[in-house]
């Protein structure tokens, strides 16, 4: 899933490239040279970066202690977009996906099967969040020259707060010490946890204009929730999985 992730990653940054590269041609037919007919009302960004999960809570602490696992292993690059849409001179209702997934070889810490071997599994961890937030630019995005231009600005600072919904995913497959028996056994196992869960991000970033139709966008998100980690199959009864993290993104804009 990892390697999918960084592929397509890799993919985005190419073509934002590419549409960086016909900016000027896309300028000059929206509008004539360095400005539009009108402000844009809609704008959609195709985002790439790196997510770093908070990996706190009693699952990734189970996980780090008793496995050959640290919080920095879920960190993981990410790919998404967002669609914004303007809904007053300094405000946008802005709806994205950003998912990113890490699998990681593990094994026991402290025990070792009967031949003195390793005994091992692979966790994965899985977060897809789907969120809709009200975005505040700190700036005017651009200022009107009568009533037949608009002229956008060089660069614009914004800050943003909303909610929405996870996919969230943690799974371990592999062999694992049944300790209810005497002596404990090794035995082949798939554990997972898996659902919806809500969440409330913020957020802050810059944009700096390109030209009349393109922007680079920089952003920080933070997302923060959890949820029981018992559904669906109670594999972990009594944990609670942390989803919240820290996403830094990269992207390239384009006003509809």
């Amino acid at each position: 899933m990892t390697g999918r992730i960084r592929w397509r990653w890799g993919l985005a940054i190419v073509a934002g490239a590419m549409l960086l590269a016909r900016a000027p041609a896309v300028a000059q037919s929206g509008g004539g040279e360095g400005f539009l007919f009108r402000e844009s009302g809609a704008s959609v960004t195709l985002f790439g970066g790196w997510n770093v999960p908070m990996a706190g809570g009693d699952l990734f602490r189970y996980a780090t202690s008793d496995f050959t696992l640290a919080r920095a292993d879920f960190r993981a690059p990410t790919l998404g977009f967002d669609l914004g849409f303007a809904v007053g001179p300094r405000t946008e209702l802005v709806v994205g996906l950003m998912p990113a997934s890490a699998r990681v070889a593990s094994e026991y810490r402290d025990w070792v099967d009967a031949d003195d071997r390793p005994i091992e599994q692979t966790t994965a961890f899985l977060r897809a969040p789907l969120t809709a937030t009200v975005r505040y630019y700190l700036a005017d995005r651009g200022r009107a020259i009568g009533s037949t231009a608009w002229i956008p600005a060089k660069v614009v600072p914004f800050v943003g707060a909303g909610a929405g919904l996870t996919r969230y995913r943690f799974e371990q497959v592999g062999d694992f010490v049944d300790f209810r028996t005497d002596p404990p056994d090794v035995l082949p196992d798939r554990l997972t946890s898996t659902g919806w869960a809500p969440v409330v991000q913020a957020s802050g970033g810059v944009q700096l204009n390109l030209s009349t139709r393109f922007l680079l966008t920089t952003e920080v998100r933070y997302l923060r929730g959890s949820v029981d980690a018992s559904r669906p199959e109670r594999d972990f009864v009594g944990y609670r999985l942390d989803l919240s993290g820290l996403t830094t993104l990269v992207g390239f804009t384009l006003r509809l």
